[in-house]
């Protein structure tokens, strides 16, 4: 019988974001592009025009345990810089630099400061046939799907094509160019020493359907390029295929759904010192709902559910040799999932269902703060596999 824990974390966050593919209100308008007379002549525009900007994000992390107490701070400044160049290409040039402090720390052992500066992202995307295809070149953000199995920089290119038949993306990417401080797939020791060494490929096609909705497939392979040595094998293989939807059903309804499985090689750790490759079967759902109520400082209610197959004989889902037996089902990736704030578990051997309730607080306010929202979260999670910890081995529940 599988083991339910419950775990209730009243989180109330801000949420900025509003309905995306919303449908705009209908307005006739004379067809100007039919009528060069009525056409409006765009606004050139100038090679090398430069643009800058930054930002800073502090964070305060509280951390208590039985037998420790840490608190840290975290600041990340961003400065960036965009340049226009010929024929609508463009240059993006984006810097970082994270610095850590120590405010209390009681039986830790931690620096008392560290910091991290990276180039976190450079990449210049040309236009190609009046912009129905973009190449992007460089350091940048490699997303697949709903970002749950890919959600990340790196070093490569990515084609992007447009047409009346649907979008299809197709790209390439190293990451062991990236400081390795600040490197977010390592899997292993070597990967947290040296940096990870991962080439990524993938392709994605997208086709909008009845107004404001879209369907899309991917696939995503990854190919571990770290050296090891002959008796610690820690190579781990993955190949991803996913299906997805997402969109609006009425101007308060939105939803998104997406289906990810999951192939490849790993090693197993049979004994110490001594592994076996081993197949992954492994499979993930995200699913989700918002609705807003037409009312007065714009109600809403929220549903997320994820789901990550687990393996009853794993000890960790953040380690490359974590299956200790037969088939590796853990569900392991390397994008974004964020299923709780106090506990922020990977979403591997475990069921995450989320309902929330918010609204607009400053709906009376103006519009760049009237979008905001306030919402309260219930969040109840349930293994998979009762035998398996979760979250990387670091809160193992028996």
């Amino acid at each position: 019988m599988k083991k339910i824990l419950i775990l209730f974390l009243a989180i109330v966050t801000v949420n900025l974001c509003t309905f995306l593919y919303a449908q705009e209100e209908y307005i006739p308008l004379p067809d100007v592009a039919g009528d060069p007379d009525l056409a409006t002549a765009a606004k050139p525009v100038q090679p090398f025009t430069l643009r800058y900007g930054g930002w800073i994000t502090p964070v305060v992390i509280d951390q208590r345990t039985t037998d420790t107490d840490l608190m840290t701070s975290i600041t990340t400044a961003r400065v960036w810089l965009s340049s226009t160049l010929w024929a609508n290409a463009s240059l993006y040039v984006r810097v970082k630099d994270s610095f850590l402090a120590v405010i209390r720390e009681q039986d830790v052992n931690i620096d008392n400061t560290s910091n991290v500066f990276d180039l976190d992202v450079a990449s210049v995307t040309i236009p190609v046939m009046k912009n129905k295809v973009r190449l992007i070149l460089g350091r940048k953000y490699y997303v697949t799907g709903a970002g749950l199995v890919l959600n990340g920089r790196g070093d490569g290119g990515e084609v992007q094509l447009y047409s009346k038949y649907g979008d299809l993306k197709a790209f390439g990417m190293y990451s062991g160019l990236l400081n390795k401080d600040d490197n977010q797939y390592g899997l292993s020791s070597r990967d947290i020493a040296d940096g990870a060494k991962r080439i990524f490929a993938g392709a994605q096609y997208s086709k909008d359907f009845l107004f404001n909705n879209t369907f899309y497939l991917y696939g995503l392979m990854e190919i571990d390029k770290q050296d090891e040595e002959a008796n610690n094998k820690s190579t781990y293989d993955a190949q991803y295929i996913g299906a997805g939807v997402k969109g609006v059903v009425s101007d308060s309804l939105s939803y998104y759904a997406e289906y990810v499985y999951q192939m490849g090689t790993s090693y197993a750790t049979i004994v110490p010192g001594v592994q076996e490759e081993s197949d992954i079967k492994a499979m993930a759902v995200l699913a989700g709902l918002r609705y807003f109520i037409k009312a007065a400082y714009r109600p809403l209610i929220n549903l997320q559910y994820a789901y990550g197959t687990g393996d009853e004989d794993a000890t960790s889902y953040s380690n490359a040799t974590g299956n200790t037996l037969d088939d590796d089902t853990r569900f392991m990736y390397f994008g974004t999932f964020l299923g709780g704030f106090a506990l922020r578990p990977q979403l591997g051997n475990l069921h995450v269902i989320r309902p929330g309730i918010g609204f607009s607080p400053f709906y009376n306010g103006g519009d760049r703060i009237k979008a905001m929202n306030l919402v309260l979260y219930y969040t109840y999670y349930m293994k998979d596999k009762k035998e398996s910890p979760i979250s990387g081995g670091d809160a193992p529940l028996p």
